[in-house]
């Protein structure tokens, strides 16, 4: 088993998005065009012809992003909710293909701490949790503990 942390990671999302736009698709593009490296990309799935998705960043590419956000508000009148100076924590093993409860283990001890929860992506053998920065030290501590 591996766990990662990763520090001072900013949390981008758009709520509440027309389903037959190309905000994704410009959003990608635009970010990635600004030379920004992004990272757990989610979304929801859509209800009423809406739905939301998010990335996270590094920090440090806050000032780009900004110019990305002022060009998506000029051409689809949308703004991002920007969270900055949040913690990553990724859980990677082989367990997770064959143990049911893997993942349950995992929100239950977060839920257990009371960390606040902004962003999940998984992978086959993955869990990445974006939570704020102050419950960082201990998710990490709990996990790191719960799975010796």
């Amino acid at each position: 088993m591996n766990i990662t942390v990763t520090e001072n990671v900013s949390a981008v999302t758009f709520n509440n998005v027309p389903l037959y736009k190309t905000i994704v698709e410009d959003t990608l593009t635009a970010v990635a065009e600004a030379g920004i490296n992004i990272d757990m990309i989610s979304m929801t799935a859509p209800t009423s012809e809406r739905f939301g998705f998010g990335f996270t960043l590094d920090d440090d590419d806050m000032p780009k992003l900004l110019s990305v956000v002022k060009t998506l508000k000029d051409k689809h009148d949308i703004t991002p909710m920007i969270n900055s100076g949040n913690r990553k924590i990724v859980i990677k093993t082989g367990e997770m293909e064959a143990q049911a409860g893997f993942a349950a283990k995992v929100f239950n001890l977060l839920n257990k701490i009371d960390a606040m929860i902004l962003l999940i992506t998984t992978g086959v053998d993955e869990i990445s949790v974006l939570i704020r920065e102050s419950d960082g030290e201990a998710a990490e501590a709990g996990l790191r503990e719960l799975f010796k």
